[in-house]
């Protein structure tokens, strides 16, 4: 018998939930969706409360098996029906039988790597609708992951071009991992659907080209790894694509940073170069503003780059930090990492905050109070100047509900130093 586990209800819903939250959905979509997750939780929880234990690897003689054929294997057509039943209409559908999805998840997750790559080519060959196929083949692909992503990308079949496909996806996902388990293996995968012709560039819009897409998936994993290799691949294409290559790596600066750094600077005409080094940097999250600061010691940027990077940095710990002095705090670091730029910088990441549309009045009440706490009305003057350089001042006054204070924003507008227009 394999190690006891238990299956929650939390996971046995994975037929539903994964299978649903993993497709493209518009906002609405997905909040509906998730509604109609939260009330079956409630359902299967109920389920599962009434039925026997679920261990793995525990078989019981008096249970029916309608998914398991006479010789032992699972029976794919009937997996696929209970899949169409979790799908429903447009995506939303509930089985008739919640125990059987119970029994189903069971067998799903006791299924050994080579009974998953069995399953995957089974699933192949039926005639089921696309998406019944797409949503089976991710459920067999997330668990083979775990153990053998090489064996999960070899389960896609030739590679996924399209990106309106949730398969798409999955691949990017999977080679992704792979890159960073082995990147030699990713490397060697890659370089034989390119030799065997099933990977081309067929785009002139670099981000619909499946070939840098892939190639962006290896690179962050190489980079960490194999600089020289990472290199090398680079050198392969031209400076526009190299830039977005650099661009959609999935690397983190704050570990691999100062290789990164070096590709962008060899590979790029310096403009470009310093665009990637900043924008890269610029994604790291802090929840202590001292370990930035740690970061930034050995980032090897320029005072430019430097300004730039602080400021998105600010703006990424405002939107994950719920302190009540995060800006106090943005200011007070930001006067020590980019000196004679904090107001500018607090400024900035108070407008371009959650929400900051809809909550001017809020923002600017925020602003004028950072400003006179801190002493520094630049704050108030540096967050209008923001605001008002892509909205107009009529327009942002009718999101006031105090109309005190939408008359001091537009005088504290007004008396901003105008651009001279003077004849050159």
């Amino acid at each position: 018998m394999k190690p006891l586990h238990f299956i929650s209800p939390g996971l046995a819903i994975l037929g539903s939930a994964y299978w649903l939250l993993s497709q493209n959905n518009t906002i609405s979509e997905l909040s509906e969706k998730t509604k109609i997750i939260q009330e079956r939780l409630v359902v299967v929880e109920k389920a599962a409360a009434s039925a026997p234990v679920v261990v793995l690897g525990a078989t019981d003689p008096n249970e029916a098996d309608e998914f398991t054929l006479e010789d032992g294997s699972l029976d794919w057509d009937a997996v696929a029906k209970m899949i169409a039943e979790i799908q429903g209409p447009n995506g939303i559908g509930m089985p008739t039988d919640i125990k059987a999805m119970l029994r189903l998840q069971k067998k799903i997750m006791e299924l050994s790597e080579s009974e998953l790559v069995d399953g995957l080519a089974a699933i192949a060959a039926l005639d089921l609708d696309p998406e019944v196929t797409s949503q089976l083949k991710q459920g067999l692909l997330q668990r083979l992951a775990e153990t053998d992503p090489l064996a999960a990308l070899k389960g896609i079949g030739n590679p996924v071009s399209k990106q309106d496909s949730s398969l798409y996806w999955t691949q990017q996902s999977l080679l992704t991992r792979l890159a960073k388990e082995d990147p030699a293996a990713a490397t060697k995968w890659l370089d034989q659907m390119i030799a065997d012709g099933k990977v081309v560039s067929s785009s002139l819009e670099l981000h619909n080209d499946v070939r840098l897409s892939l190639e962006s998936a290896i690179l962050g994993g190489l980079i960490s790894s194999d600089i020289n290799a990472a290199k090398a691949r680079l050198k392969n294409y031209e400076p526009e694509k190299v830039e977005y290559l650099l661009d959609s790596s999935d690397i983190l600066a704050d570990k691999s940073g100062t290789e990164f750094n070096e590709l962008a600077r060899e590979l790029l005409p310096p403009d470009k170069a310093s665009s990637v080094i900043t924008n890269k940097w610029g994604q790291t999250h802090f929840e202590d503003l001292s370990k930035a600061s740690e970061s930034l010691a050995t980032a090897g940027l320029t005072d430019q780059e430097k300004s730039k990077v602080v400021e998105k940095m600010a703006q990424n710990y405002t939107r994950s930090s719920n302190t009540d002095t995060k800006f106090n705090d943005i200011y007070e670091w930001s006067r020590t990492e980019s000196p004679g730029s904090e107001a500018a910088v607090v400024a900035n990441a108070l407008v371009r905050g959650r929400s900051s549309q809809e909550k001017v009045q809020e923002n600017f009440e925020k602003a004028l109070d950072l400003s006179s706490t801190l002493n520094d009305p630049e704050i108030a003057q540096q967050f209008i100047a923001e605001m008002t350089e892509v909205n107009s001042v009529e327009n942002l006054m009718s999101k006031f509900e105090n109309p005190q204070l939408a008359e001091q924003f537009r005088t504290l507008h007004d008396a901003l130093p105008k651009p001279s227009t003077d004849a050159q």
